[in-house]
């Protein structure tokens, strides 16, 4: 009798296992994973842009992103990728020269409108300056890390930007 109590509390733990699994996985659906790029671009350059997510908050509310990188003055995307709350992606391929990095931050990514439900827009201060130089044997190139939210110690301030300024991430 006591071995029959065992093994119905193993399929009782195992079915709330499973459960917990699938309600997680029903969640994450809609969300696409971190490196999933909304648009791209052919790259051949060296430049490396390392792009954090994270909740400096510390709630409940997630949080996801999609970083863009422009050419300088130029508000049509190069790169646009999908950044998961707690998750960072590189971005390789990026070819000397100057970019403005924008980027969104909301829940419920929309595919058609390619745009969060509850966005928030934003710029960096200044542009990102991309060089590669040859030294000898060594090749010698731009590695960018930026965090879409701004850190204690950082050295880049974001700006808040109104929708109609922020890079258009449908494809036409």
């Amino acid at each position: 009798m006591r071995n029959m109590y065992q093994r119905s509390a193993c399929f009782f733990l195992a079915a709330l296992l499973c459960i917990g699994c699938m309600y997680a996985s029903a969640e994450d659906s809609g969300r696409p994973a971190t490196g999933t790029f909304v648009i791209d671009t052919l790259r051949s350059g060296h430049g490396v842009l390392v792009v954090e997510n994270n909740n400096p908050l510390g709630d409940d509310l997630i949080r996801d992103g999609v970083a863009v990188l422009t050419t300088e003055d130029n508000t049509v995307p190069m790169v646009a990728v999908y950044v998961r709350e707690g998750e960072s992606f590189e971005i390789g391929g990026i070819e000397d020269g100057v970019y403005d990095f924008y980027f969104t931050v909301g829940r419920a990514w929309n595919w058609e409108s390619a745009n969060f439900s509850d966005a928030e827009f934003y710029r960096t201060e200044s542009p990102l300056l991309f060089e590669t130089e040859i030294d000898g044997r060594d090749l010698i190139f731009t590695i960018w890390t930026l965090t879409l939210e701004e850190v204690p110690g950082g050295n880049e301030d974001k700006i808040p930007v109104p929708r109609e300024e922020f890079p258009d991430l449908k494809e036409n």
